[in-house]
């Protein structure tokens, strides 16, 4: 039997602060892996401006053949292709980053839970690599069933409700539309924290991915109510807390408007790594709970 939910904060809180440098790592990674899709943009504004000037220089007098040679420019095959190639690129490496870092940030985290901290991150992104990448890419694979079953309920409740709209609708109509649009909602994101368990269980456990799931599956089925609320609970802090972060740092910086834009540069710099510690540090938090709903069991 999985902790409670209040008993599961507990310990990722505990988890967290025990391996406190693991919030170093984690805002390193989330940089890194935003950093990994620059150079798709880089390289798409260089060559537009290199089109661009060109355009202009063959057309000096004729803005609208300047923009149709530049319109050419950015369809052309190979252009869009070399853009989609360094984008996918950025996001694989992204991705990579992101499973090392939780095939090693987990061990460590579910070491400090039991008492016994210890170097387990290297250990794990060495050995633990290849468990958790398969566990991810099977989760990403049912996180996109998911998606499209809740698209598709939500997309059939639209359907029945413009339909109904015009010809009246029954109270038990009403409340298959309503069940419909509740399990749009619940069941993607129940797959969702699923999925976040059974890498965890990969990463910790060694489980692989089938038994990683079925284990996860059977956790999640003990005790629903408890993954749901974390999963809604960190997903509200994960979207609001560096937003919060931000439009305070706006509000503050607001009244130095006047001043010269690049004065604004290094207390902005500032606020956005501020914003992503936060992100970080929430996340850090996250993968200690769900360590403990996927691993841990209630003492009672």
């Amino acid at each position: 039997m999985p902790p409670t939910l209040g008993s599961a904060l507990r310990l990722g809180f505990r988890a967290a602060f025990r391996e406190p440098w693991l919030l170093a790592v984690g805002l390193a990674v989330a940089l890194v892996r935003r950093a990994a899709v620059w150079p798709a943009f880089a390289v798409a504004w260089a060559v537009l401006a290199r089109s661009a000037l060109a355009a202009a220089a063959r057309h000096p007098l004729s803005p609208v053949h300047a923009l149709e040679d530049l319109v050419a420019t950015a369809t052309a095959p190979r252009f869009v292709a070399l853009i989609a190639g360094l984008w996918i690129a950025g996001l694989a490496v992204g991705a990579a980053l992101r499973i090392g870092y939780v095939a090693g940030a987990l061990p460590t985290l579910a070491g400090a839970l039991a008492g016994a901290p210890g170097p387990r991150f290297a250990t794990g992104v060495a050995f633990g690599f290849p468990r958790v990448l398969g566990a991810a890419l099977l989760g990403a694979v049912v996180e996109a069933t998911g998606g499209l079953f809740g698209a598709t309920l939500a997309l059939a409740a639209a359907r029945i409700t413009t339909s109904a709209a015009s010809r009246g609708a029954s109270p038990l109509l009403a409340g298959a539309v309503a069940l419909a649009l509740v399990l749009a909602l619940a069941v993607p994101l129940a797959l969702s924290v699923v999925v976040d368990a059974a890498v965890a269980r990969a990463a910790v456990a060694g489980d692989g991915p089938g038994r990683a799931f079925a284990e996860s599956g059977g956790r999640f089925l003990a005790r629903p109510g408890t993954f749901l609320l974390a999963a809604i609970a960190f997903g509200a802090a994960g979207a609001l807390g560096p937003g919060v972060v931000a439009g305070a740092g706006s509000v503050s910086t607001g009244f130095a408007s006047t001043l010269s834009p690049a004065l604004l540069v290094g207390p902005q710099l500032m606020l956005a790594v501020v914003a992503a510690s936060v992100a970080a540090g929430i996340d850090l938090v996250w993968l200690g709970t769900v360590a403990a709903l996927a691993c841990a069991e209630d003492p009672r």
